[in-house]
């Protein structure tokens, strides 16, 4: 094999998951993103096509969607899949973390959470919830699964600042 065989066949295998990704439709990249199924550098060239308004079926929702609660929610045009649940919406609560979205019936939030930690096994509360909730009165529940590759899977309920709401995704790097 030749040496412009060669470079020509490692320039595409570096290439190929990000022309997979921009074939792919944005809502299975989400689900893949929120299911911990994407490296680092995925994450990063998603959302800078994101920054970059290239992606056009995935847009802010606006504070009309989540109305009182503390969510910065994105809707997709399609519905996106992840850990079970289905949504239009996603809160980007930075740009390494996010988490599908979707309202509950009030009162139900704590039991669907539990559900979803019991599908994805082995989820463990945030090391400081106890804390958080005798020191601040914080309300609902966190809980996290810590996956190769600095990866976390995350559960959070916070009938604090967002009741009714329900969120599930991952955090890529370092999570408080």
């Amino acid at each position: 094999m030749s040496i412009k065989t060669t470079t020509l066949c490692a320039l595409l295998g570096l290439l190929a998951p990000a022309a997979a990704m921009a074939q792919d439709s944005t809502a299975a990249t989400l689900s893949r993103l929120l299911e911990c199924k994407l490296t680092a550098d995925q994450v990063a060239a998603f959302t800078d096509s994101i920054n970059a308004e290239e992606i056009t079926d995935f847009a802010h929702a606006g504070s009309a969607a989540s109305g009182d609660a503390a969510l910065s929610l994105w809707k997709s045009d399609a519905p996106i899949t992840a850990w079970g649940e289905t949504s239009d919406l996603v809160h980007l609560s930075s740009t390494t973390e996010m988490l599908l979205a979707f309202k509950v019936t009030p009162g139900q939030e704590l039991a669907r959470g539990k559900a979803i930690v019991d599908r994805i096994g082995g989820m463990t509360p945030r090391p400081d919830q106890a804390a958080m909730e005798e020191t601040f009165g914080w309300k609902g529940m966190d809980y996290r699964k810590a996956l190769s590759g600095n990866r976390n899977a995350r559960v959070l309920v916070d009938l604090s600042y967002s009741p009714g709401w329900v969120t599930v995704g991952c955090a890529y790097g370092d999570i408080l």
